[in-house]
């Protein structure tokens, strides 16, 4: 194979790769809006409990680190999340002043993620099985590329989509 058609090969799978990122991207806003609507949750409080679920039982101090809000704020998101059976609050036994937020991850399960068609292809492990461990594992790699907080600087991560927001409406003016 020629240095011009390898490039062309090349070119052309970063294109596809990037669209279907772009595919995947717009499949999960879409859900989000959908399980939002579905459970009575707004964007804001889905997204803290996304992060309460990866970084696990939360003291409310450390989610309004996360999300970039108020602890006032954080408040609030905690009371629906709580009045919608997605988390409970739990004294922390070191220091009564600190609440803890604990995630229900079976409600999510149950609730939320059926609302997430990709995500349900990919949760069973034959999904998984026309790969080989090595594909695998830059897959893994390609994903935690994309997402490390390493790879540039970033503002918490409510805070940051909520300034990406008004950005794109500014310039949409």
């Amino acid at each position: 194979m020629t240095a011009e058609r390898t490039d062309r090969r090349r070119d052309e799978a970063v294109r596809n790769l990037k669209l279907n990122l772009r595919h995947f991207v717009v499949e999960l806003l879409v859900s989000n809006f959908e399980a939002t609507a579905d459970v009575g949750l707004n964007p804001t409080d889905l997204g803290s409990l996304c992060l309460l679920l990866l970084h696990g039982p939360t003291p409310a101090g450390r989610l309004a680190e996360l999300t970039g809000l108020t602890t006032g704020a954080v408040t609030g998101v905690i009371d629906r999340l709580e009045v919608g059976g997605f988390v409970h609050r739990e004294v922390d036994t070191a220091d009564r002043r600190k609440v803890i937020v604990v995630p229900d991850a079976k409600r999510v399960d149950r609730d939320l993620f059926p609302h997430f068609p990709s995500l349900q292809r990919a949760r069973p492990a034959t999904f998984y099985d026309d790969f080989s461990d090595p594909e695998l594992e830059r897959i893994a790699e390609f994903l935690a590329r994309l997402t490390s907080p390493d790879a540039q600087p970033r503002a918490p991560i409510l805070k940051s989509a909520r300034a990406a927001a008004r950005q794109m409406w500014s310039e949409a003016k």
